[in-house]
């Protein structure tokens, strides 16, 4: 099984090593992935991207004898590229599976840019865009109020019992996930029994790796749903409301706080880490770990029932996004004063160990 590498954790944060970060004059309210791309959604209705790979980045190789070593960098990371998509605060950003990022803004407005090219999805006057999603074939969707428009293979507009807040396609870009302001609605998600869940404002939405399960958060708490049940299952044992969830690839769910980070499985009740953890969180897309912050500001890669950890970025302001590569090589982060950064994560860094915990 996956773990983190004993030699690494007495290193300097791995984001000092393998990483690179901007300041910049407007905070951040969105982050998304375009292949190897960072974007990081701005208050002053720009995007700006960063590159987590570039020709002359900083490499992690085997050390001849054992251990690994790391190969400075031959040239600086490259300026981040600005692009102003809004005329007012960016809400919402996803990555599209066809390349590129669809971003809904307070102006109305829905873009996707690829490639540099910024392209008008939809306008809508005087409505605010909370929320888009893209999935497999061109299907993409945004919300503004009560609305749900769907384009691509499946165009149509769905609408909601109250105002939508969350969008989130599963794993297979097929099968959409509406969270509003009343509860939960699984479109068009294969789910025959109780697709639809009323239980307060629902905020958050997190599908499994495997498209088997999803979950549903908001501030009175999470319901999970999975195809193998008839029913949906609220989880207990919650420390508090919870601010980001997701799924590590073996199906636990880990769930972030303003002051906590736990974990649940299905059947039992949600376990709260020792060690001070607090959101944001991200999972890893192929490896059973997590990125979380902590109360010095750290952002720390950990995994269930092993107490050592990988320290990401050093200390500092608290970071606000946290989000893993489609590939798992990266993450990026964005925090409270304007930072925002990625650090590279390649394999090397992780071996099999078979006597770790699980």
């Amino acid at each position: 099984m996956n773990v983190l590498s004993p030699p690494q954790l007495a290193a300097p944060p791995l984001h000092d090593l393998l990483g690179a970060s901007f300041v910049f004059n407007s905070p951040a309210t969105a982050l998304a992935w375009d292949r190897d791309f960072a974007c990081f959604g701005l208050a002053n209705g720009a995007v700006a991207i960063l590159r987590a790979h570039w020709q002359g980045a900083p490499e992690l190789a085997p050390r001849p004898g054992g251990g690994l070593h790391i190969v400075p960098c031959s040239a600086p990371p490259p300026p981040p590229a600005i692009f102003a998509l809004h005329k007012a605060e960016v809400l919402a950003l996803s990555g599209d599976p066809l390349g590129g990022i669809l971003s809904g803004g307070a102006d109305g407005v829905v873009q996707r840019l690829l490639d540099g090219e910024i392209l008008t999805a939809d306008t809508k006057a005087r409505r605010r865009i909370v929320a888009v999603a893209a999935g497999r074939g061109g299907r993409r969707a945004f919300a503004a109020g009560r609305q749900v428009d769907l384009t691509g293979p499946d165009g149509r507009r769905l609408i909601m019992k109250a105002p939508v807040t969350a969008l989130a396609y599963d794993p297979s870009g097929l099968h959409l996930a509406v969270g509003h302001e009343g509860g939960v609605s699984l479109e068009a998600a294969s789910f025959r029994e109780s697709p639809v869940h009323e239980m307060g404002a629902v905020t958050l939405l997190a599908w499994r790796q495997d498209g088997a399960a999803v979950a549903a958060a908001g501030p009175s708490g999470i319901a999970c749903r999975a195809r193998a049940e008839h029913g949906w299952t609220d989880i207990a044992g919650l420390a508090g409301a919870p601010t980001s969830i997701a799924f590590v690839p073996n199906g636990t769910l880990i769930i972030g706080g303003q002051d906590f980070v736990q974990h649940w499985r299905q059947g039992g009740s949600a376990e709260r880490f020792a060690a001070p953890l607090r959101g944001p969180i991200a999972c890893h897309p192929r490896l059973d770990l997590f990125a979380a912050a902590d109360d010095e500001g750290r952002i720390l890669l950990r995994r269930i029932g092993v107490a050592d950890a990988m320290v990401l970025r050093e200390p500092g302001p608290a970071p606000k996004f946290i989000a893993f590569s489609l590939d798992g090589q990266a993450l990026a982060f964005a925090a409270e004063d304007g930072e925002a950064g990625t650090v590279m994560l390649p394999d090397l860094l992780f071996r099999t160990n078979q006597g770790a915990a699980p």
